[in-house]
């Protein structure tokens, strides 16, 4: 495919950017056929680690956005999410309810705090006003229409690659690799503690059906919260 290993680990552009430029949008019916004729792989994660890691990302940053390239994300949503739920008396979060990562940029101060962010997810309608890095899965994966071979989870990736290499019989020609930060829920903790427990139980309601489909549990997020 002409995609160095380097180039997929440089980190300049994210994968999902490199995959679009090599393999095209497929119409129906060569779509269908495509899909008859591969493996298909979903792979899930948390629902709220996923919000948590989408807003992170894309959202919480923007002077670092500005140099990775995901300052369209404040300009499109970020902004806008401000614009509607910052409230007169606002105060920044509390340094012990946000993380800083050393060697990047402080933010600007004009980014929306966690807490803004779920108050976005709650009350907009995400199928048409969201994005895909914080849609739930069961809008745009085809969950019901798409019968996947293999369902892994990044909470158990590197043992769930090991299964995928041989189920698809690719030993010898895949190595399983997978460098995840499982500092996660300390970073949880600190930001779930900018919400209340109604918060947290009604962005569980917006993502049920994710929780559901992947036997995921809300419970352990319910203990963050300072606010009741």
């Amino acid at each position: 495919m002409n995609v160095t290993e380097e180039e997929l680990n440089n980190g300049k552009k994210q994968i999902s950017t490199i995959a679009r430029g090599i393999i095209p949008e497929l119409e129906f019916p060569e779509a269908e056929e495509a899909l008859r004729a591969t493996k298909k792989l979903l792979v899930v994660r948390h629902p709220f680690e996923r919000l948590l890691s989408a807003y992170r990302d894309k959202l919480e940053n923007s002077v670092a956005g500005r140099e990775h390239g995901t300052l369209h994300f404040y300009q499109k949503y970020g902004s806008k999410i401000v614009e509607k739920y910052r409230e007169a008396n606002f105060t920044r979060p509390k340094r012990n309810q946000e993380i800083r990562q050393k060697g990047v940029p402080p933010p600007a101060g004009i980014e929306p705090t966690f807490r803004e962010f779920v108050q976005y997810l709650i009350h907009t309608d995400l199928p048409n006003y969201g994005d895909d890095h914080w849609m739930p899965y069961y809008w745009f994966c085809a969950l019901c229409i798409v019968d996947y071979d293999i369902i892994a989870k990044v909470e158990t990736l590197y043992q769930d690659q090991i299964y995928a290499i041989h189920k698809l019989n690719l030993q010898g020609i895949i190595k399983p690799r997978w460098q995840h930060n499982r500092n996660h829920s300390n970073a949880s903790k600190i930001y779930f503690s900018q919400l209340n427990r109604d918060m947290v139980e009604k962005l569980y309601e917006k993502f049920k059906l994710d929780f559901e489909l992947f036997d995921y549990s809300p419970y352990e997020y319910y203990q963050y919260v300072t606010i009741f």
